[in-house]
């Protein structure tokens, strides 16, 4: 009987070794490598005056803006210097995405980044928002998933325009 436990728990040993076929780590993935991003514009949603910002932030700056998203910062106007409060025992970190730029005149048919900072299999946040074709209101969209690939194409994205009342 002890030799038949011996045996069994080798197996399993060994079984537990062996890599599965959805293990984010395998070889066949270098997390140490870059990710780029390819997003399909539709130019006609924007004005032509306009220029797209597409903002990146990684799974660490994720993570620091939930730990910070109760501090505030105001500007004072007396002393001409930001004042940050932070609830007690939140120390403020500064968040500085990857940003990117392009003037829509220049987009034919997606924008396309390469990013240093997001990694395979880390998670991530993609905001890209511009000057509505109404030349008042913002157009945007935005997607939080983990970078599976070292190329990400993203599709159907929820484009949503804020109702401001232009003149």
């Amino acid at each position: 009987m002890k030799k038949q436990r011996f045996i069994l728990f080798v197996i399993i040993l060994i079984l537990s070794s062996l890599p599965s076929g959805c293990d984010l780590t395998s070889s066949d993935i270098d997390s140490a490598g870059s990710v780029t991003f390819t997003v399909p514009v539709d130019v006609e949603m924007f004005s032509d005056e306009a220029t797209l910002r597409l903002t990146l932030w990684n799974a660490d700056q994720l993570e620091i803006m939930i730990r910070t998203a109760d501090c505030s910062i105001s500007y004072n106007l007396e002393t001409q210097t930001e004042e940050i409060h932070c609830p007690e025992g939140v120390e403020y970190e500064a968040v500085t995405p990857d940003e990117f730029t392009f003037p829509v005149q220049e987009i034919d048919e997606f924008i396309e980044v390469e990013s240093d900072n997001i990694r395979i299999g880390g998670k991530y946040r993609l905001l890209i928002s511009g000057l509505s074709s109404d030349n008042c209101n913002t157009t945007s969209a935005s997607v939080e998933s983990i970078a599976q690939h070292a190329e990400i194409v993203i599709e159907d994205l929820m484009w949503m325009t804020t109702l401001m009342a232009c003149p």
